[in-house]
């Protein structure tokens, strides 16, 4: 009868939910192929919570510290945590300072099923444009017709002046991360207005913020018709869904353009400036979580790159936040520690953290927030003394990890004046002496002292009310060295492993896929 007719016009279809940034919506997704029972896994985990609570635990000899901003958000169900997928396969786009790379992974095991890059010396919307279009067209067509989900990740606070009539899609910019407003025409009017407004300590601040920087765009002349605002992820994203969809940014992207993530709006400060400047309302991007829809591909696109038919963009994210999870962190306690050539520190925190001083601010993930702050020390140091990849990997197993440095060694290995993280001193200086006779020992020092920089800064975290620390997964050359990742487990007082992956493209992909905190 009626009921058995309406059984076989759902059959080959599966009903899911996927949460967006301001609903619970219900949709229906192809059924690919027979579902098998492992195929309800990524199911049954989106409905555990992975929020922990920690008691903070103040370091015993670091000065009290007071967060200019530390709060906790109020915990939503677990089944609106994360979106409920069944798709085939996400594709995450991750654009770079010198380059993009992309991730086609699976959603059943989430293994890579494609990788491609392409890279560029020149940054424009016309360079970006043509990267992702032979991206695209590269990736093989039985592959490329399976992607039902794909996000964006892009340098942070880069952003540009999107206009469909204009060469490449773009009538100003773009103006990249370290571009900075001061020597611009309306730079220091744009930064005076800013400094009366914004909350002391806010990032935007920055003469590099992109607040700053279209502020500056909008005073030398009114945004035009046709004109608006989008960070490099924004308006990528939005060439796949064409005109029917408005610019759609994310809470990462747009922290440094001021926007609220805990109350998921634009604050009255931030559109009494934009109005000032003749940047209305609708100029401004529409935001979602990162992971949250923003519409369809257009029909168009899909036609011209063999993508499936309802094929969808999701929320993206910055290129840092993208490769934080690729590392798999899950829940409140757990980071990532980049050892590069400075020492970068990520915590997902139940708490948010906001500390100018420290260079300490909280980007949110779903229902944690992850803190994070970086030093100037780092592996930069172990190349100003000489030290080869090959003399590091020696001399390192012949160091006891669980031993203190010989008496009398005890650097703070800086390579020039000047630490933000885990004190903020522009005039500390670096401690590189006494330097023994033995390359050992010397090399255990600065592997020491590194270390309890790294300590330290996790201390300053959790006594700013962050969540105390309990796994940390590691990226970066120093993530391959064991007797470093024991030492470091010895002073920091918690599990240290590798990170398994650190793609940005990977995490971004696993971002399209509601799979990014699971």
């Amino acid at each position: 009868g009626e009921e058995g007719r309406r059984r076989e016009e759902k059959k080959g279809s599966v009903t899911t939910c996927a949460c967006d940034s301001q609903s619970m919506n219900i949709r229906t997704l192809p059924l690919i192929g027979s579902l098998r029972p492992t195929a309800f896994l990524p199911l049954c985990l989106a409905l555990l919570s992975t929020s922990h609570a920690f008691t903070p635990t103040p370091p015993r000899c670091l000065p009290h510290l007071s967060p200019r901003l530390a709060v906790s958000l109020p915990k939503r169900s677990a089944g609106v945590a994360y979106s409920i997928v069944m798709a085939s396969h996400g594709l995450g786009f991750d654009f770079g300072t010198s380059g993009v790379r992309i991730n086609v992974v699976s959603s059943e095991t989430l293994e890579v099923v494609h990788a491609d890059s392409r890279a560029y010396s020149e940054q424009s919307a016309e360079v970006w444009n043509g990267a992702m279009d032979e991206l695209l067209h590269a990736i093989p067509p039985k592959v490329r017709g399976d992607i039902d989900r794909i996000s964006v990740s892009g340098t942070s606070a880069s952003v540009l002046l999107a206009s469909p009539s204009s060469s490449g899609g773009a009538s100003r910019g773009p103006r990249m991360y370290d571009f900075s407003v001061v020597d611009t025409p309306k730079g220091t009017e744009a930064l005076d207005l800013i400094n009366s407004k914004a909350p002391a300590g806010h990032c935007v601040r920055s003469a590099t913020s992109s607040l700053a920087k279209v502020l500056s765009w909008g005073l030398e002349e009114a945004l035009g018709e046709g004109e608006s605002v989008a960070h490099q992820a924004d308006f990528l994203a939005s060439r796949l869904t064409g005109e029917g969809v408005p610019i759609t940014s994310d809470w990462n992207n747009m922290l440094k353009f001021g926007y609220d993530p805990m109350d998921d709006k634009y604050p009255e400060w931030v559109t009494d400036m934009t109005t000032s400047c003749g940047i209305s309302a609708e100029k401004l991007p529409r935001v979602v979580r990162p992971g949250g829809l923003i519409g369809d591909v257009s029909a168009e696109a899909c036609d011209k790159y063999g993508l499936a038919s309802g094929c969808k963009v999701f929320g993206g994210t910055t290129d840092s936040i993208a490769a934080f999870i690729a590392a798999g962190t899950k829940g409140a306690g757990e980071a990532v520690t980049s050892l590069g050539s400075t020492v970068a520190i990520k915590l997902l925190s139940d708490t948010r953290i906001d500390e100018s001083d420290y260079g300490v601010y909280s980007h949110r993930l779903d229902d944690v927030w992850l803190v994070g702050g970086s030093s100037n020390v780092g592996c930069a140091v172990l190349r100003q003394e000489k030290f080869s990849g090959e003399e590091i990997t020696e001399m390192s197993k012949e160091i006891d990890p669980l031993s203190a440095p010989p008496d009398g060694i005890r650097y703070y290995p800086l390579t020039k004046v000047g630490e933000r993280f885990p004190v903020y001193d522009p005039s500390k200086q670096p401690v590189l002496t006494p330097v023994p006779d033995s390359r050992k020992d010397f090399l255990h020092g600065l592997l020491y002292g590194i270390a309890e920089v790294e300590r330290d800064g996790f201390k300053v975290l959790s006594q700013l009310g962050a969540s105390k620390v309990s796994k940390i997964l590691t990226a970066g050359g120093g993530s391959v060295n064991p007797t470093w990742t024991k030492m470091r487990e010895g002073l920091i007082g918690c599990p240290v492993a590798p990170a398994s992956n650190s793609d940005a493209a990977y995490g971004v992909a696993l971002l399209s896929l509601g799979r990014h905190l699971s």
